[in-house]
């Protein structure tokens, strides 16, 4: 039984899904600019170290979802399910789990792949979640493997589906959380997975904004947010209601419930006693809080229990790189074995039912993540597939894991990716300053880790330096890190940006006229941030789907996100009161438009149901005002996340042009990768070397008036 953090996104946030695997997935989310830069001579006076344009690895592989990812083992053992492309769009595949060739399309959604899916417990049904255009309306797909059908049992567009438990001892059937009755908040349904047919079993009449349930499907717990952001769990016996816990703002991202068993305790990772979250069991009755295992260094975000006797094996954090502590004797000498026999930091993502085989998930220097079968009684590891098999030939840079100093004494744990044709020194540094890309994370309360990127693979094979931060209010670092990035959006958080670019110059990475930024949503509003309020730092942006107005942002979030609106208004700030409305414009870069002068390029979808569209309309509008060097590429037919391989490869190929332009690298051709997306330039298209000419072949027109 493996046990791990599960994400909890937010209107910045993008949901760690489909384009790269680490545990959850996370996405290149449709690429970067680089905006056509205005640079001085010097600029581009060493050009940065790159292979011929004739020899990039193309956008084509580097942009297109992994061949296999989120692979899962069937309940018996006999199979496995895993992601994998049919016709440009990742599906759902089942193969027999010694021959994953074999494997056979279950699913056939031609627009959008799953956001998320899991075996039912007998294994006959794969419960999948996916939106339909990218709003983020989870409906509940069920696959019958026996007579190959997948049916939408929500059947609601305007819903959103949650599942709230499955369990052994009611195989066919599933507990789900469905806003159909009030879009806030979500009333509990049993479904049944043969036929479809749901049944109400808890109307939600006190507004919790989640439940916890129990293997009978018993709901035993009610969630109540409350105004200072915490959280309140109350006991649902038949006597009444009682309150059991209260788990405070500063410890809520990093504290959760993991499972509720059949004699009331409640495992769950807690940091309500510590800075970093541990292990512990709660036993719901009593109120009884039981260590299981102290974190060490960070956040502990999973634990591996051996599936027979359910004792507790090693947990995994990440302070920097992915480590493993033992906590079982019996498991010392095969962890010591896994590490000798791997290349990289690993997680465990899967175990057989007989307890003798772990599905590992690796993650290399200078590598595509890959799977491996440890066996463990010969403790030797076969290689299952590698994410992204047409990688294997390619010359990868790897991430170097550094740690940097912020002003005020915090340690920044940040990743690193130099040219992949550069010359290094001695300290392991170019012998001459190259162009550096920041690229900063979204949520903002995710983070970056190890795992192969495409991101930094692409630039690198480019012949720039891609740096990634984990600034404070990132997430995995503890409570008080995340603590730290409390009302200090545009300031603190953006410091360590700063400080990061900075320490890049004193290492002698790049120069200080040769830097640019890119991020997607919290990152998205970074970029406009790092061009508005220190113009002289960066030599153009990219933002894809970020916010440049924060009182519109908090004020106009939709109604499902009611569970969490309180954490936006005590972390970031309230728009319902007038010191909290000024202070927020303040930080809005909509409010410092006058000082954007480097080119910048914005690109959203019309389906973001967490940046609304108008948010780039806004700015964008400001700045051709003004005669400002602004592109924006728009795509009507995605949403938050860009999922469809035409868009995220379209994508890049405008951006590499800009990028080519402003920080002096090679670009592969346009050639066809206009041609599978449905872009819109809808400003500055001229900004971007080629692009007229490239789109206009591709069958598209420039939008005019802007």
């Amino acid at each position: 039984m493996i046990m791990r953090a599960a994400s909890t996104t937010g209107p910045m946030q993008h949901r760690e899904s489909r384009h790269s695997v680490r545990g959850g997935r996370r996405v290149f989310a449709a690429a970067l600019l680089l905006g056509a830069c205005l640079f001085s001579g010097s600029a581009l006076a060493t050009p940065p170290a790159a292979a011929p344009a004739d020899a990039l690895i193309p956008r084509s592989i580097l942009f297109k979802a992994p061949t296999y990812s989120e692979v899962q083992i069937s309940p018996d053992g006999r199979q496995l399910a895993y992601l994998h492309p049919l016709d440009g769009v990742l599906n759902i595949w089942v193969a027999p789990i010694d021959d994953p060739a074999a494997g056979v399309p279950l699913t056939r959604f031609d627009k959008r792949p799953p956001d998320g899916f899991q075996w039912s417990p007998d294994g006959r049904f794969i419960l999948v979640l996916k939106d339909i255009a990218g709003e983020e309306h989870s409906q509940l797909w069920v696959a019958n493997l026996a007579k190959g059908t997948v049916v939408n049992v929500t059947n609601d567009p305007g819903a959103q589906t949650k599942i709230v438990k499955t369990s052994a001892r009611h195989p066919g059937e599933v507990l789900v959380g469905l806003n159909l009755r009030d879009r806030r908040y979500r009333d509990i349904y049993r479904i049944d997975l043969e036929t479809g047919e749901r049944t109400e079993v808890y109307r939600n009449a006190d507004n919790y904004i989640d439940v916890v349930a129990d293997p009978d499907f018993n709901i035993r717990l009610g969630v109540r947010g409350n105004a200072d952001g915490s959280s309140t769990y109350f006991r649902l016996d038949p006597g009444g209601r009682s309150e059991l816990m209260t788990i405070p703002l500063v410890s809520l991202r990093n504290s959760r419930p993991l499972g509720l068993d059949g004699k009331g305790r409640l495992l769950m990772f807690d940091s309500r006693q510590s800075d970093k979250a541990g292990l512990v069991s709660l036993d719901i009755a009593t109120g009884v809080r039981t260590p299981i295992a102290d974190a060490k260094r960070a956040d502990i975000v999973d634990a591996i229990f051996d599936e027979k006797t359910e004792a507790l094996l090693a947990t995994r954090e990440d302070p920097l790189v992915g480590e493993w502590t033992v906590r079982s004797s019996d498991v010392t000498g095969e962890f010591a074995a896994i590490d000798a026999a791997l290349k990289g930091a690993f997680k465990i993502v899967g175990q057989t039912p007989d307890n003798e085989r772990w599905l590992l998930l690796e993650t290399a220097p200078g590598n595509a993540d890959r799977y491996l079968w440890w066996n463990r009684k010969g403790r030797t590891a076969t290689e299952l597939f590698s994410t992204r098999p047409d990688l294997a030939r390619s010359a990868l840079a790897p991430r170097i894991p550094v740690e940097i100093a912020s002003r005020d004494g915090l340690t920044l744990p940040s990743y690193l990716t130099l040219p992949t044709h550069a010359k290094l020194g001695a300290n392991g540094m170019p012998t001459t300053p190259v162009p550096l890309v920041l690229v900063v994370h979204g949520g903002p309360w995710l983070r970056d880790d190890l795992a192969f990127d495409n991101q930094h693979a692409w630039l690198a094979d480019r012949g720039y330096a891609a740096l990634s931060v984990n600034f404070r209010g990132s997430g995995g670092f503890g409570s008080a890190f995340m603590a730290a990035g409390d009302k200090q959006w545009s300031e603190a958080m953006h410091n360590d940006l700063l400080d990061a670019v900075k320490w890049a110059i004193d290492k002698g990475v790049t120069s200080k006229d040769r830097v640019a930024v890119m991020g997607l949503s919290y990152g998205g509003y970074s970029t406009l941030v790092s061009l508005s309020f220190t113009p002289d730092t960066f030599q153009c942006g990219v933002s894809l789907a970020g916010p440049s107005n924060l009182p519109r942002l908090i004020a106009g979030m939709p109604a499902w996100w009611t569970w969490q609106r309180p954490q936006f208004e005590n972390r970031v700030g309230n728009p319902a009161t007038a010191e909290g409305a000024a202070d927020l414009m303040r930080r809005s870069p909509i409010a410092r438009v006058d000082a954007i002068t480097k080119p910048l390029l914005v690109t959203i979808g019309a389906d973001d149901p967490r940046i609304f569209p108008d948010q780039a309309d806004e700015i964008v509008d400001a700045l051709v005002a003004r005669r400002k060097p602004v592109s924006y590429a728009f795509y009507p037919d995605e949403g938050h996340v860009y999922a469809k391989d035409g868009t995220n490869i379209s994508f890049a190929a405008i951006a590499e042009h800009f990028l080519s332009k402003c920080l002096g690298g090679p670009a592969e051709a346009y050639g066809e990768d206009l041609v599978g997306s449905q872009v819109e330039l809808r400003a500055g298209a001229g900004l971007v070397p080629g692009l007229e000419r490239a789109f206009k072949a591709s069958g598209g027109a420039v939008t005019a008036g802007k």
